[in-house]
């Protein structure tokens, strides 16, 4: 014990002088100290992530990770160009080139943990396999997922920085959630990375940020598949709404949504390997084959759209509405399902200053959030049986739905000035759109 915490608090002092050297700008988006509180805390988060999982829950898959990671470390300190070789290869023998969308028996999907365990394996180098203190170096990485969070933000929302600030890298169920060592935090990196610099792009037409763009998309595309796929509907309704100028704004996400469903179902008439219909419906079978007691009722999909239509409002049901309060059966589920009450009563009063909030919704950057948030809130509950699952794979675009929400509840409220000028975060007022 003494070792982890003598191991933690010697890596942060490094990583704090670090920090302050490079960090050195007149005008920096994050001060030094700023970026070092965030790190001690999303920490902090990460440990009490690990203990949960280790002693309360009696190990998941973070500490898998941990185990094959340290089998993994062994190999790198063995035989490094073989342990490099194997992540290209993974003992498969057979041509892999078309098993992206595969549930079981596919490079592609194996990769998803490769990455992420042979990353750790680097990280025990240094922490001689200990994990609490390749906590802290996972959360140098997923830092990065928040800071560009709120850099996009930042680009349309300068006024609202302490109130941005606060939900990005101090939400409570993104801190816990994102902060420990599982892949959600490079899906997270990965995600934000591929939307800021996409914005980027789309605003400056530099060409260092569209290879940026296709550099996180590859990335979250080989983790998470089906999140990449889903930003392309969002994409391509940004892309028109700066061209019109704001016109037209639900029009052009229904158009731009309804033609990616098509061309998902039009797949079917494709290759067996690229029907995506019935890829996502294989990989909710291999849920569904699952055992969890936080399990919820859902017909399985097939490949068909009727099977997709009859199941779209318990996909809602099940991201949007649950868990239920009755349904807190562990601390994490009574606390996931307060998350819900808390989300929705903060709808309720984002919509007592409504015409704020339909001015936020017009906004690009606040659409192309919230589009990407809507759009993976239905896939994670098409594919996802299980609340406890759920409430970890959507607390990202949960994070995307709370800005316009806080922003809108912010705006010439009495009562938030109030309460803001109490805890100091109250705003200078500028441009908002």
């Amino acid at each position: 014990m003494l070792h982890t915490i003598g191991g933690v608090l010697g890596y942060l002092f490094l990583v704090s002088l670090v920090i302050y050297y490079f960090n050195r700008s007149k005008d920096p988006l994050l001060s030094s100290k700023q970026i070092i509180g965030i790190l001690a805390v999303k920490l902090i988060f990460g440990c009490i992530y690990g203990y949960l999982f280790l002693k309360v829950y009696h190990g998941d898959d973070t500490w898998l990770y941990h185990q094959e990671s340290l089998e993994e470390y062994a190999w790198l300190k063995r035989n490094p160009w073989t342990f490099i070789v194997d992540l290209f290869t993974n003992g498969y023998h057979t041509n892999q080139s078309l098993s992206f969308f595969n549930s079981t028996n596919s490079f592609w999907k194996d990769l998803q943990y490769n990455i992420l365990i042979k990353l750790l394996a680097i990280f025990n180098l240094f922490s001689f396999g200990d994990y609490y203190i390749n906590t802290l170096f996972f959360n140098l990485i997923t830092f990065w997922g928040h800071l560009y969070l709120f850099k996009i933000c930042m680009r349309y929302f300068p006024s609202k920085k302490k109130i941005l600030f606060a939900l990005i890298f101090f939400f409570p169920p993104l801190l816990f959630w994102q902060s420990g060592i599982r892949k959600d935090g490079l899906v997270f990196v990965a995600l934000t990375g591929c939307l800021y610099y996409f914005v980027l792009y789309i605003e400056e037409k530099k060409i260092s940020s569209i290879l940026k763009v296709f550099f996180f998309l590859i990335l979250l595309f080989l983790i998470r598949n089906f999140v990449a796929l889903s930003l392309f509907p969002p994409f391509i309704a940004f892309v028109v709404i700066q061209k019109l100028q704001k016109k037209q704004i639900f029009l052009i996400n229904l158009f731009s949504l309804i033609l990616c469903v098509a061309l998902f179902f039009a797949t079917n008439f494709g290759p067996e390997p690229l029907r995506l219909p019935k890829k996502m419906a294989e990989r909710q079978g291999s849920f569904l084959d699952l055992k969890g007691n936080s399990f919820m009722l859902i017909d399985p999909l097939n490949q068909n759209f009727s099977s997709y239509a009859n199941t779209f409002f318990t996909s809602l049901n099940h991201t949007f509405v649950r868990p239920y309060l009755s349904e807190g059966k562990s601390p994490l589920l009574l606390f996931a399902a307060c998350e819900t009450i808390f989300v929705w009563l903060l709808l309720l009063v984002a919509l007592l200053n409504r015409r704020s909030l339909a001015l936020l919704i017009k906004n690009p950057i606040i659409n192309l959030l919230i589009f990407t948030a809507l759009i993976n809130y239905i896939l994670i509950g098409y594919t996802v049986p299980f609340a406890g699952a759920i409430v970890r794979y959507r607390v990202i675009f949960e994070a995307f739905i709370l800005i316009p929400l806080l922003i809108a509840i912010e705006i010439n409220n009495p009562l938030v000035r109030r309460v803001s000028k109490i805890i100091g975060l109250k705003e200078n007022r500028g441009n908002n759109n």
